[in-house]
């Protein structure tokens, strides 16, 4: 599998550790599915590397935090149709009881806002990668075409899971960055 580096830091690594983005009118486009056309940069999942990317290719002309945003944004949208598409497949376990009775190890683990915090630490053993207050519940209940909020829900690491685990981690990578 080829290398690639990083635009802004120089790093190199597999493709899947990076975000792709493009540049359309002037403008760098996050390219979260990696299906856009052009000449793609390829950039860590990091506001840093993000901004310096931003600061060399388009040379002051746009904000770089508004690059970031743009990107978390469009990672979360991702995300929520990567995990309907999941539960359709059925390797989700919904609700805290079902997780806890499975003791899933290798997973991502979607926990909301609205799920309380000892609930929400009780949880976080299971699974390697956690996505922690990012979605409501029932942003995660509509993602799962239920007409009730979710609190949490786990997507197994196989298949369209294992997409959700790297699309999650990069997610985390940027807000936590």
């Amino acid at each position: 599998m080829p290398e690639r580096t990083c635009a802004g830091c120089r790093k190199k690594g597999e493709k899947e550790e990076f975000i792709r983005f493009i540049t359309f009118e002037g403008k760098p486009l996050p390219d979260i599915k990696g299906t856009l056309p052009g000449r793609g940069f390829n950039v860590c999942p990091d506001r840093e590397c993000i901004k310096k990317f931003v600061k060399k290719q388009l040379k002051g002309k746009i904000e770089p935090e508004e690059v970031a945003k743009e990107t978390i944004k469009q990672l979360k949208n991702y995300l929520l149709s990567l995990l309907s598409m999941a539960h359709k497949s059925r390797i989700t376990i919904v609700g805290q009881d079902n997780i806890k009775k499975a003791k899933p190890e290798t997973g991502t683990l979607f926990i909301s806002r609205n799920l309380s915090r000892k609930t929400a630490e009780s949880l976080k053993k299971y699974g390697t990668t956690v996505i922690d207050s990012i979605f409501t519940s029932g942003e995660i209940g509509n993602a799962l075409r239920k007409e009730t909020e979710i609190g949490v829900v786990f997507v197994e690491s196989i298949g369209v899971g294992k997409k959700v685990e790297n699309i999650a981690s990069k997610l985390n990578k940027l807000i936590n960055s």
